[in-house]
C-alpha cells in the first residue's frame, strides 16, 4: 500500500533524519508540506467569485489549499478568468501557482504567468500582482507585452486593470512594422533604456 504524497514525504524525511542523528543531541529537521498545514485541500478546484450578484472572476486550479486563519488560498496550476462590472469576460490569466487573499481580493500569480485579454493583448512575466484595492496590475520583474501593432518589454510595470494608464520601467519595443517605439531610439543611441 502506498502512502499519500504529503505523508510519504514526511515519513521519508523522518526516516532519513533518524538514521543520521549523532550523539551530540542534534535533532533531524522535519519538512512540513503545504498540504499538511492547510485547513482544506481541494483537487480540480473550480469557483466563481461574485460581488452584489455579478461575477468578478472564475478561478480554476489543479489543487487549492485553504488557510482559514490567514484567509488565504494557495493555488497550483491556476487559471483565472476576470469579468468587467457588467459580467462580460475581460481577461484570462494562467500561472504555475498563485495566492488569493479573501479579505482584500488581492491575488499574486507566479511562474510562467500569461495574461490574455479578449481583444488579443498578451502579457507575460514570472509574476503579476493584482491589487483589488488599488485596481492595479503590477510586477517588478521583466515582462513582455504584445498587442495587434507592437511588442514591448521592460523591467517592471504598473497599470490600471484596463491597461489605459501604464507606467513601465526601462521599456523598449517595436511596432509590427519593425519601427522603434517612441523613446527606444534615444535609449539605443545613449546606451541606456528610457
Amino acid at each position: 500500500m502506498r502512502a499519500p504524497g504529503g505523508l510519504a514525504a514526511m515519513v521519508l524525511a523522518l526516516a532519513a533524519g533518524s538514521t543520521g542523528c549523532k550523539e551530540d543531541g542534534a535533532r533531524p529537521t522535519t519538512i512540513v508540506a503545504v498540504s499538511d498545514t492547510a485547513d482544506q485541500v481541494l483537487q480540480a478546484f473550480h469557483h466563481f467569485i461574485t460581488a452584489d450578484g455579478v461575477r468578478q472572476s472564475e478561478v480554476q486550479a489543479d489543487t487549492a489549499f485553504f488557510f482559514d486563519a490567514s484567509q488565504t488560498m494557495l493555488l497550483r496550476r491556476m487559471r483565472v478568468v476576470f469579468f468587467d462590472s457588467a459580467g462580460a469576460q475581460r481577461a484570462t490569466v494562467t500561472a504555475q501557482r498563485g495566492q488569493y487573499l479573501w479579505q482584500s481580493g488581492n491575488m499574486i500569480a507566479e511562474g510562467a504567468v500569461v495574461m490574455t485579454t479578449v481583444d488579443g493583448r498578451v502579457l507575460k512575466s514570472e509574476k503579476l500582482v493584482f491589487d483589488e484595492t488599488k485596481q492595479q496590475i503590477c510586477t517588478d520583474l521583466p515582462f513582455d507585452f504584445d498587442d495587434q501593432s507592437s511588442h514591448v518589454q521592460g523591467q517592471g510595470f504598473c497599470s490600471d486593470k484596463q491597461f489605459t494608464n501604464i507606467r513601465a520601467s526601462k521599456p523598449t519595443g517595436t511596432s509590427k512594422e519593425g519601427v522603434l517605439l517612441p523613446g527606444q531610439a534615444e535609449a539605443a543611441d545613449s546606451g541606456r533604456a528610457p
